[in-house]
């Protein structure tokens, strides 16, 4: 094995972090776009917002990456940006399609939540007066949850 790459080996609590549902994914969109903020993560991810909080911390803890402030015009943001071990495992992930795969099934579960909507829509009486909460744009971050949990870990 290359120097370089033994710097980047995991401990077995990293590789445990990076079983628990959401942080190999929160790696991958961190690296896409260099630094992401909570709320962006939060708004992309078909996760809850305290687990990817506490996946943020988790991973601050054990050095997958950093946060930071970010000046955006007149704002400025906390931010959060791969360190070097996080950057070795986004490039891993790259390499394992995984970019391609958490984006697909994103859609995916889009897909099926709007096709689910439509349903309703179509099966519900034209005047209504509970309709219009009913969008096609919109993915409630609740319903995808409840959706997801059939699929995650026990842990969170």
């Amino acid at each position: 094995m290359a120097e370089n790459e033994s710097a980047h080996e995991i401990s077995a609590e990293v590789a445990d972090l990076l079983q628990r549902k959401g942080t190999l994914e929160i790696i991958v969109r961190i690296g896409e776009e260099d630094f992401l903020r909570h709320t962006d993560l939060r708004r992309e991810l078909l996760m809850s917002s305290s687990t990817i909080q506490k996946r943020l911390k988790a991973g601050r803890e054990h050095g997958l990456w950093d946060q930071r402030l970010e000046e955006w015009g007149d704002v400025t943001a906390k931010v959060y940006a791969l360190t070097p071990l996080g950057d070795s495992l986004y490039v891993r992930a790259n390499e394992h399609e995984l970019v391609e795969l958490y984006q697909s099934r994103r859609e995916i579960v889009r897909t099926i939540q709007n096709r689910e909507r439509r349903v309703v829509l179509e099966s519900s009486p034209a005047d209504a007066n509970w309709i219009s909460n009913i969008t096609m744009e919109e993915h409630d971050a609740q319903h995808v949850q409840k959706f997801l949990q059939q699929f995650s870990d026990t842990e969170s």
